[in-house]
């Protein structure tokens, strides 16, 4: 699977956008959404590379995982930068980000979405990064609703979002290994545990 050109274009303006949105939010939070998304996208690179996947498919899966989040921009800005964690109508609202993603790209390509293999991927990584095996993710779809390529972007995307200090994470140990542990310990069942241990191999 080849990306073209212009699907890298868009790709770039629109994770321009989404740094324009992390500018415009309050000094000295410490989660920016925009490069979060370019370190996800490399890990899931590094990943599928470990996985055995060739050059054109981990390059795809990168471009495919870059814009995951720019449904972001979509939202309030006030709903993401506070002290204490958040309310469960807050929880709700952040989590619509997923579909208001989806919107944002059949809006731009809804001739192609049903057609593309790349805009499949994408629109599926999309959809569901935020699914977890055993069904307690944002929409409740388990281990066989959910593909290799979202089960391994999934991994990533946590384990960045985890290692991130935030304030309600208090004294929490951020290290890459604790990470993990709290990947395999305290949210076991989440993720694909084949897939968690080759990825912890590089981390």
């Amino acid at each position: 699977m080849v990306v073209s050109d212009t699907y890298k274009k868009f790709i770039e303006r629109q994770m321009q956008y989404l740094a324009e949105y992390d500018s415009r939010r309050p000094v000295g939070h410490t989660y920016e959404f925009h490069l979060h998304s370019y370190r996800v996208a490399e890990l899931i690179k590094n990943l599928a590379r470990l996985n055995g996947r060739s050059d054109d498919y981990c390059e795809a899966l990168y471009w495919a995982t870059l814009p995951h989040d720019i449904g972001k921009t979509a939202l309030p800005i006030d709903i993401w930068d506070m002290d204490d964690k958040p309310s469960d109508e807050i929880k709700d609202e952040r989590r619509t980000h997923t579909s208001k993603g989806v919107e944002i790209i059949r809006a731009e390509y809804a001739d192609k979405c049903e057609s593309d293999p790349f805009l499949k991927l994408l629109l599926d990584i999309m959809e569901n990064h935020h699914e977890h095996l055993d069904g307690s993710g944002y929409l409740g779809k388990t281990a066989n609703d959910l593909s290799i390529e979202v089960q391994m972007v999934c991994i990533c995307d946590a384990f960045d979002g985890y290692s991130i200090s935030r304030p309600h994470f208090k004294a929490r140990d951020l290290s890459p290994q604790a990470v993990i542990d709290r990947m395999n310990i305290e949210k076991n069942g989440q993720y694909n545990p084949d897939l968690l241990k080759l990825f912890s191999k590089s981390n």
